[in-house]
């Protein structure tokens, strides 16, 4: 198992534990990556799909958590079907 999924597995089971740093490297893994900063949000870009996530005291919210999961998941599902 490589970091990315170690990574996923404990986001997935603790996603209320979740730091900025956790996620940034999660979305980089997936190919994004930081265009700017502005205050307490960050913008993450990749191709079409921009994630904006606010950071309080680099805790990220349960449902920034799960919503980047489900794009990780639909990812992975959409790229199996094409094998």
């Amino acid at each position: 198992m490589g970091k990315r999924e170690k990574l996923i597995d404990r986001l997935t089971n603790s996603p209320q534990n979740a730091t900025f740093a956790d996620i940034r490297n999660l979305l980089e893994y997936e190919g994004f990556h930081l265009d700017r900063v502005t205050s307490s949000h960050h913008v993450l870009i990749y191709a079409e799909t921009i994630f904006v996530i606010p950071s309080d005291q680099n805790k990220v919210k349960k449902i920034y958590v799960e919503k980047i999961l489900e794009l990780i998941e639909a990812a992975d599902t959409e790229l199996e079907e094409e094998d």
